[in-house]
């Protein structure tokens, strides 16, 4: 289904396993991996919808787009996963 997307990003984002929730990231562009409550590493799903709110980590918000015509472009609010035709 096609899908406008919108990022404002101009560089990449990098999950780094070896920083902890909390700790200063070396960069701006760079995250902790995802941890469980023990702290042990997550498996993780990439966002590919673009609009989950924890972007680039899947949330579930594909889900909105589960109706969608393959033969129509929608456009999502930011945010809100409102649904709009382009």
């Amino acid at each position: 289904m096609p899908r406008r997307v919108v990022l404002s990003g101009t560089g990449p984002i990098k999950v780094d396993p070896n920083l902890k929730p909390g700790e200063t990231p070396p960069a701006p562009n760079v995250i902790p991996w995802p941890r469980d409550e023990q702290g042990q590493l997550k498996r993780m799903s990439v966002c590919t919808c673009g609009l989950a709110a924890t972007f680039p980590f899947c949330d579930g918000a594909h889900k909105a787009c589960k109706d969608e015509d393959p033969a129509t472009v929608y456009t999502y609010e930011p945010g809100t996963n409102t649904r709009t035709t382009a």
